[in-house]
């Protein structure tokens, strides 16, 4: 039964344990995965919607990348990341983003779908290495960890043959000397940093080819990032290609898009259902009941989970340092990440994650999107995603936040599971309007027992 307001609901019925399996050979869990990746592929292209500005146009999608005509250093660098066939964003993305004359784009598609290497294949495309290096290419988004892995673990291996390419983070700590330039090809950074670049005058937007904005409905939403992002597209060129992209696109925001961009094609999902992951299970557990409440089920949870990694979302710092002040005393390996934290130490804590030397990271919405880690398998939403009406005041449940946290799980087609830990009505309230905006009439987050050995066995970490 579905979680609503303000009702009682009966507990699930205990699902028997599953049978025990030798566990798969490496071969032949890749082999399962891409057969989930290519039904995940073909699944999101049938719910895609291409808008074109102009309607003669010819472009439609391509199923490989050798027909996209990429010159040789590209190719070689998108086969040795392991991409063999475009994913659907992909397919109908970068016949677009490589058009010339280059064509503006707002493109949305599910989290783990491949969106940033479309972006990044587009930035690298349009960058000519010269020297000294002018910058051709400017990528904004709203973490240090997501750029920082948007230039790790996509510009630097698939630029890997670009000889003499040169890149820069835009982050807060960084620093340039005045009379200096960032000296770079493609600068990655975060809002705040690359408009005090722009306004003194580090970068000269002058040779900028393309702007991208990443998980672009924060960038112009009117209560996140949209003065800098404004701020930042009125620097460009106004022959300057700009490539939005982002999971979710509320209606206002896209509307905010589409002026800021101006004329350019869309790539959108038929409704805010298809947005949701099938391969990731959603549970809830109303723990206003359990003993200690949903501080001591957590712990209780951790201490029968065999689990690779997981992330825990929490609404504020104090909590997230209380969390994990609680797990840490009890022998858990965990690690807690928020805005309060110095960002050489952030940087140091999703090193340590990423290497799984920590299992559970504990978190804000700091993390909530764009951050890929490969084994996480759980996603635990210990507060609901609220937002708080900046005009009224008023909190009201947080959609794009939810999508985006439990896209952490559920990447490139594996399995994966969500969470969410209720302990009043106004939590159950939260998630009952949660689940009727992404599945209206349907039940999309199945009720579980307090019991964390029930939920042990309900979870799919595969």
């Amino acid at each position: 039964m579905a979680p609503v307001a303000a009702e009682p609901v009966a507990p699930a019925v205990p699902v028997a344990p599953p049978a025990v399996r030798a566990p798969p050979s490496e071969e032949m869990t890749n082999k399962l995965q891409k057969l989930a990746l290519e039904r995940q592929k073909a699944q999101l292209t049938d719910r895609l919607k291409v808008v074109q500005s102009n309607n003669t146009s010819h472009l439609s999608s391509m199923t490989t990348f050798q027909e996209m005509h990429l010159p040789e250093h590209l190719l070689k660098g998108v086969f040795q990341m392991g991409f063999e066939k475009p994913s659907a964003i992909q397919a109908y993305s970068l016949p677009r983003i490589l058009n010339e004359p280059p064509m503006n784009l707002i493109a949305q598609a599910q989290s783990g779908s491949g969106k940033t290497a479309a972006f990044v294949l587009g930035m690298l495309y349009r960058v000519t290495v010269d020297e000294p290096a002018t910058t051709q290419a400017i990528c904004v988004t709203p973490t240090r960890e997501l750029a920082v892995q948007i230039v790790h673990n996509c510009v630097a291996p698939m630029s890997v043959h670009m000889v003499g390419l040169r890149t820069r983070m835009g982050l807060a700590g960084e620093m340039i000397e005045r009379g200096q330039g960032v000296g770079a090809h493609i600068v990655v950074g975060t809002p705040g940093k690359v408009c005090d670049w722009l306004k003194k005058r580090f970068i000269d937007p002058r040779a900028v080819k393309v702007f991208v904005l990443d998980e672009a409905d924060e960038m112009c939403n009117e209560s996140s990032h949209r003065t800098n992002s404004l701020m930042i597209k009125k620097a460009m060129p106004p022959t300057c290609q700009c490539l939005f992209f982002s999971a979710t696109f509320p209606k206002d925001v896209l509307a905010f898009a589409e002026k800021l961009v101006g004329q350019a094609d869309k790539i959108l999902l038929q409704s805010d259902e298809e947005l949701v992951l099938d391969v990731i299970k959603q549970l809830w557990v109303d723990t206003s009941q359990y003993d200690g409440g949903k501080r001591q089920f957590l712990e209780d949870m951790y201490s029968l989970l065999e689990v690779g990694q997981s992330i825990v979302f929490v609404e504020t710092r104090n909590e997230a340092d209380e969390v994990h002040k609680t797990l840490t005393m009890n022998g858990y390996k965990c690690s807690v990440l928020h805005s309060k934290v110095e960002n050489s130490q952030r940087d140091q804590l999703m090193d340590s994650f990423r290497r799984q030397e920590t299992k559970v990271l504990i978190t804000t919405n700091v993390l909530a999107r764009g951050v890929d880690v490969d084994n996480v398998c759980l996603v635990v939403n210990y507060d609901m995603p609220r937002a708080k009406d900046p005009q009224t005041g008023v909190w009201t449940p947080d959609f794009e936040t939810y999508l985006h946290r439990i896209g952490r799980t559920g990447r490139f087609g594996r399995k994966g599971t969500a969470i969410n830990l209720v302990q009043d009505d106004n939590s159950k309230r939260t998630l009952a309007e949660i689940e009727h905006h992404f599945a209206p009439g349907k039940e999309m987050i199945q009720q579980c027992d307090a019991d964390p050995e029930t939920l042990a066995d309900q979870l799919e970490l595969a």
